[in-house]
């Protein structure tokens, strides 16, 4: 599993960084969500990542569009997932 966060300090569309992906295979292989805003309790198991041979998680910090680049994760809706300590 890899998880790539793309800083888009140029502001370029989702697509100019599709095209690379699609070039070296890499969109075949990353983890396409199944609506724009993915709550934590929405994504796979690591295990389910791994058993779907969908082995990369790419965020980008703007600019994303899940419309035209699914698989390229808007960064923006990212938080940690809850976590209870009580013992």
């Amino acid at each position: 599993m890899l998880t790539l966060l793309i800083v888009n300090i140029n502001n370029l569309p989702p697509t100019s960084f599709a095209s690379v992906f699609s070039e070296v295979g890499l969109d075949l292989m990353s983890y396409n969500p199944k609506t724009a805003i993915t709550t934590v309790f929405d994504w796979p198991t690591l295990g389910e990542m791994i058993d779907s041979g969908k082995r990369l998680v790419t965020f980008l910090d703007n600019q994303a569009d899940f419309t035209s680049v699914p698989y390229i994760v808007d960064g923006t809706h990212v938080s940690p997932r809850p976590v209870n300590f009580d013992f």
